[in-house]
């Protein structure tokens, strides 16, 4: 999810009641007080020096990794220069490079934040990171979306993160594969979340949070990389636990070389295509090169490159790559063949995902004959079934957009949500399934719309779109953006299901709408988090199975 509450492209009435309902909420968060070596003169003390104790619980910017600046440019991260006197961690640290964006951004931007409860150091708390979405293209953890102080407050150390994105993040090139000792490149921004949860595992003991019950959380590309962390050899024994919202799927990822799959361009090639438009392909140095240009120039090049070398999912042109090492084989098959971590999983999608990304479909302005040729190119094999399946029944049986929003929901995120929880759940693994329903208000969906498309559409056509559900599960209920009491309520639900899974690996608790786990006797186990919460039986199965027959053959 990107930056919600900066976009340049919404209205000034609602910057400005933004602005007037952006006033944090009063932390009651009690100050750390543990004694021992955890305690020099009043200051915590990290594995990369001491901090200033903060009276709020909350810290800010603290670095889990040395700057990625020049020669340390696509590298994975290093460690933290150590600091000797005590600092002060009370500002975000740097917003990573990334376009559309109008604050401060840096390359120097490997800095996490914590929110705790915590009275000392060793009450042993669960601990949830949070991992940003934005398409691997933008987003932060200091997003003011993600503030940790209503999830802390049920008794949950709270970290978020920012990663490399886009091609400083992303990038592969034969060159760059050379020179390290896995042979592999890309995947930087995973390496980053992966030297993060290694930073929790050795630090978060000092702000009371236990790091044998770390829970990993993320949405949309977040989610994908809670999935593609689970199939991760190096991110083993860092987190116990998983939840994956709207987690995008197949459609998102390149293959390092050319090989068993070519339906894509693969990664190092398309890091050469980026060497060429920035002219410094045929160098004598090329690397040095590459590590000399602006980040600026870098990311023109790379946007310049999505009309040619876009991937599916919302034209991508650097992000995750199967490389043999980070991700050492495509996650389908992987999944498949329970070769996953075995921790327990909760995962799930809102009921309108793709109506923000509409406006990206020539066929959602068009009409059914450009529909009838999407769905054969994306289904050459099931194109007719897809189409009965969808139309329900045969052209202008429903509104073309109507067909494209449950399609493309179900395409890039439904499908692959369903066969995450199914490959769980058939390891003997605690796995949870959620369907979220509930419409958010007016205001509240305007600012998920202007993060997401250049397009103006209608309210009522929206829905349920992607990144609903984050209001909720963080507690941003602002009334200046519509919410009310029932809201709140439902909010602190939605909370409580959440920290439920991360202290025990099950959502449920007294007093509770019972969650059935998947594979339960109501069809697959799924909940429906709508007004009326209840248990209901999963929507598009058939589509779903249509959807996997497509992976790895016809999509990356």
């Amino acid at each position: 999810m990107k930056k919600l509450l900066k976009s340049a492209k919404k209205r000034t009435a609602l910057i400005l009641i933004l602005l007037l309902g952006m006033i944090p909420a009063a932390c009651s968060n009690s100050p750390q007080s543990g004694t021992g070596e955890e305690q020099q003169d009043g200051a915590l003390m990290l594995d990369s020096g001491p901090v200033v104790r903060n009276d709020s619980g909350i810290y800010k910017g603290i670095p889990y990794a040395d700057p990625p600046t020049g020669n340390l440019r696509w590298q994975p991260p290093q460690p933290v220069t150590r600091w000797a006197e005590p600092r002060s961690f009370d500002e975000f640290g740097p917003v990573c490079p990334q376009p559309r964006y109008d604050g401060f951004m840096s390359e120097d931007c490997l800095s996490l934040n914590v929110w705790t409860p915590a009275e000392g150091d060793g009450e042993k708390l669960p601990v949830m990171v949070w991992i940003h979405g934005g398409a691997f293209m933008t987003g932060s953890g200091s997003d003011e979306m993600y503030d940790g102080t209503e999830i802390s407050k049920r008794g949950v150390v709270v970290v978020t993160l920012n990663y490399r994105l886009g091609p400083l993040g992303f990038l592969a090139h034969p060159l760059l594969s050379a020179e390290s000792p896995s042979k592999t490149s890309g995947n930087y921004g995973l390496l980053d979340q992966i030297a993060a949860l290694k930073w929790v595992q050795r630090n978060i003991d000092k702000f009371g949070g236990n790091p044998q019950q770390v829970t990993i959380v993320g949405e949309s590309a977040g989610a994908e990389s809670v999935s593609l962390l689970l199939v991760s050899p190096p991110a083993g024994g860092l987190f116990h636990s998983a939840i994956a919202q709207s987690p995008v799927g197949p459609g998102s990822l390149r293959p390092l070389r050319a090989g068993e799959f070519h339906v894509v361009v693969p990664a190092e090639s398309v890091g050469m295509r980026l060497a060429e438009k920035l002219g410094v392909a045929n160098g004598p140095n090329v690397l040095d090169d590459l590590r000399n240009a602006s980040w600026e120039s870098i990311e023109k090049a790379a946007s310049d490159l999505s009309a040619e070398l876009g991937l599916e999912i919302l034209n991508l042109v650097c992000s995750p790559t199967v490389d043999g090492y980070v991700i050492p084989d495509h996650p389908v098959l992987m999944f498949r063949e329970g070769r996953q971590h075995r921790v327990p999983l909760m995962t799930g999608t809102n009921a309108n995902e793709s109506t923000i990304f509409l406006p990206l479909f020539a066929p959602s302005e068009t009409g059914f004959p450009e529909y009838r040729k999407y769905v054969q190119k994306a289904f050459p094999e099931d194109a007719d079934t897809v189409q009965r399946l969808v139309s329900l029944g045969g052209a202008g049986a429903i509104p073309v957009k109507e067909c494209l929003d449950r399609l493309i929901s179900a395409k890039w995120f439904g499908a692959w949500a369903d066969f995450m929880a199914g490959s769980t759940a058939k390891q003997g693994v605690p796995t949870w399934l959620y369907r979220f329903s509930k419409k958010p208000p007016p205001w509240a969906a305007e600012v998920l719309l202007a993060d997401s498309s250049d397009s103006n559409i209608p309210g009522e056509e929206l829905g349920v779109p992607h990144g609903s559900e984050l209001f909720y599960v963080f507690g941003f209920i602002k009334e200046l953006l519509g919410f009310d009491d029932e809201d709140r309520q439902f909010s602190d639900q939605i909370i409580s299901y959440w920290t439920n899974f991360a202290k025990t690996g099950n959502p449920n608790g007294e007093g509770m709408v019972e969650w059935p786990p998947y594979g339960s006797s109501s069809r697959r186990g799924c909940l429906s988090l709508d007004n009326e919460m209840r248990a209901v039986s999963e929507p598009d199965l058939e589509l779903y199975g249509l959807i996997e027959k497509t992976w790895l053959k016809f999509v990356y």
